[in-house]
């Protein structure tokens, strides 16, 4: 704050701010559910490449790849 006078110089105490972390329990459940959108994504292809068809089996690995996309950024 910008102020005049005999304490305008004068520091203000700060206080630092806390890192803010995220519990283990939530790293936990984001890491059971990319581990369950893998393995989804991998028997989605391998049952749409079985049944014949090849675009499907694409398309579910191009989403399953911008969802691992999307969780890196």
């Amino acid at each position: 704050m910008v102020g005049f006078g005999e304490g305008a110089m004068v520091p203000q105490q700060v206080e630092p701010s806390h890192a803010v972390r995220t519990s283990h329990d939530i790293n936990w459940v984001v890491a059971f559910l990319m581990i369950t959108v893998l393995i989804a994504g991998i028997a989605g292809v391998v049952l749409a490449l079985s049944s014949g068809l090849p675009n499907v089996a694409i398309v579910i690995a191009l989403v399953t790849g911008a969802v691992f996309a999307g969780q890196l950024c």
